[in-house]
């Protein structure tokens, strides 16, 4: 009987094979012809996969059947393990709104006078209302990162 085999380029090969012949015989015709490993080979009919014990009338091929050659792909990549932690997350710090903060920058004394009680930065940068931390040796502006050191007399 007649066969013809399309593989994945779209290309039709005919192959004339005894009914009682193995797939496997159908297989080295390919290889013949194509050049295809008979490992590599997979024969796919009415959407099952032909094995190469199996004749040709028991997987249901008769006269002028088209088999679709693929290319057999390796086997699939291992499952990953999922991972199982043993410490919690680490928690996040959270900012503390201290309310009326503001009042810890200025000081107004008995006569209704304010005084800056914090140093602004003088950088371009930064601008008027920037308030410089004060450190027991230094001033630190966050926004531009200038530091100005204290230097006391020691005795």
């Amino acid at each position: 009987m007649r066969l013809f085999v399309r593989d994945l380029a779209g290309r039709t090969l005919s192959v004339d094979a005894d009914a009682q012949a193995d797939v496997n015989f159908v297989k080295e015709q390919i290889a013949a012809s194509q050049g295809l490993p008979l490992d590599e080979q997979r024969l796919i009919y009415g959407g099952r996969s032909l094995e190469g014990v199996e004749s040709l009338v028991e997987c249901g091929l008769s006269d002028e059947s088209t088999l679709f050659l693929s290319l057999e792909l390796a086997g699939g990549g291992k499952k990953r393990k999922k991972k199982t932690y043993t410490k919690p997350k680490k928690i996040k710090h959270k900012r503390k709104k201290v309310k009326l903060a503001v009042l810890k920058f200025y000081k107004v004394d008995s006569n209704d006078k304010v005084t800056r009680l914090r140093r602004e930065c003088p950088h371009e940068v930064c601008g008027p209302g920037v308030f410089m931390a004060m450190h027991f040796n230094r001033y630190y502006c966050g926004k531009c990162h200038l530091t100005y050191l204290i230097k006391k007399d020691e005795k």
